[in-house]
């Protein structure tokens, strides 16, 4: 029968040989020239490349390289001295020369009179959990500047399609032309308000107004491709042309002439005075692409059609109407919708003949508010 106390011995010895983890005792100099490795265990060869035969007597510094951070050794000394433990993390070299991250904690083996005789590192080799947490470091930093790029991108296009644009690696591709519709909205009269208010002012009333404009130009479906003073430039069937981008686009003007209306209100009740604003609408072919250098590259939209909606916001002043829209917008219109679609989206507006712009030949038939829906 076997006796219990053999069956409950311990072997030291044993235990450090079978131990999953390396292991290295050092002797106790802490002062220069440093301590010596007085022992190995078999893991600590497995996972260095050197026996214990080789590295005994010989300085834990020899399994340090080029890429090793000494800095983290700057307080050992001291940590050891204060309260008996020290642990780190750097990069040490296998006998072959390959790098790998070691994490290790060393305590103090004592005698009985608490004097200490030795150290023992326990070491790890964590080059896995490194490469781990560095991979997701770079994860989370890829996805915030994809978080970043979104929500840059989602103060200029809608919702829907930012989702385009985030999906493809070249949204935009090489420069090229396609049909769209064009608004053109600013502020009447802004020069000569402007000069009522101080620049704080006139900033957050900006800010205002291109609020509630986004809000409305974005549920339209449509992209703002820029703010020029007080004038806000969207385009409708970017970047993929839709069935509905004319009809979107004079929806818009609508709705944002609403918008105007119930934020005046509100400045109404507050003692404030009314601000109006004068849209253009055209539709045609544009250029669209991006333009700058290597340093700074910008995308916008350039073409007859864009000079034209912009000509006609000019001319909400001299035909004293909100909205001014160019016949070829009125009949893309027509040809995206039923006669009966169409004719309810059509039905403000009213013929005002042929308007002359300046720095064009050709003359555009304009179409106005009526004076029933003014």
């Amino acid at each position: 029968m076997t006796d219990f106390k053999e069956k409950n011995d311990i072997d030291p010895a044993a235990i450090l040989e079978a131990a999953a983890e390396s292991i290295l005792v050092t002797s106790a100099d802490l002062d220069h020239p440093g301590p010596t490795i007085v022992y190995v265990n078999p893991a600590f060869e497995r996972m260095t490349g050197w026996t214990g035969k080789e590295v005994r007597g010989k300085s834990p510094r020899m399994f340090q390289g080029p890429n090793t951070d000494l800095r983290i050794f700057e307080d050992l000394r001291e940590r050891l001295l204060a309260n008996g433990l020290w642990e780190g993390k750097t990069i040490n070299y296998r006998k072959d020369g390959s790098e790998f991250w070691m994490e290790w904690s060393i305590v103090p083996l004592k005698s009985d009179a608490g004097d200490v005789i030795q150290y023992v590192a326990i070491q790890r080799n964590v080059s896995a959990r490194v490469v781990a947490d560095q991979r997701l470091l770079e994860a989370l930093a890829a996805e915030r500047v994809a978080e970043r790029a979104r929500s840059n991108l989602a103060r200029y296009f809608s919702p829907k399609i930012v989702e385009t644009l985030v999906k493809k690696d070249q949204p935009l591709g090489a420069v090229r032309r396609q049909d769209l519709a064009v608004l053109f909205a600013d502020i009447v009269g802004f020069t000569g308000l402007s000069e009522t208010l101080e620049p704080e002012q006139v900033m957050e009333l900006l800010r205002e107004i291109h609020g509630w404009m986004e809000e409305v130009i974005f549920r339209c479906e449509g992209s703002i491709e820029g703010y020029i003073g007080d004038a806000v430039l969207a385009i409708f069937g970017f970047p993929e042309s839709g069935q509905q981008d004319a009809g979107n686009a004079l929806s818009c003007a609508y709705q944002l002439l609403k918008a105007a209306e119930n934020w005046n209100d509100e400045r109404s009740r507050k003692g404030l005075s009314a601000i109006e604003i004068g849209i253009g609408l055209h539709y045609g072919p544009v250029v669209l692409g991006d333009v700058g250098t290597v340093e700074y590259v910008d995308f916008t939209v350039i073409g007859d059609t864009v000079n034209i909606a912009s000509r006609l916001q000019q001319a909400t002043r001299q035909l004293d109407s909100l909205l001014v829209v160019g016949r070829e917008l009125i009949d893309a219109v027509k040809d995206e919708n039923s006669m009966k679609d169409s004719d309810n989206l059509l039905k403000p507006l009213q013929s005002q003949g042929d308007l002359a712009i300046r720095g064009r030949r050709q003359a555009v038939e304009i179409w106005t508010l009526s004076s029933e829906s003014k």
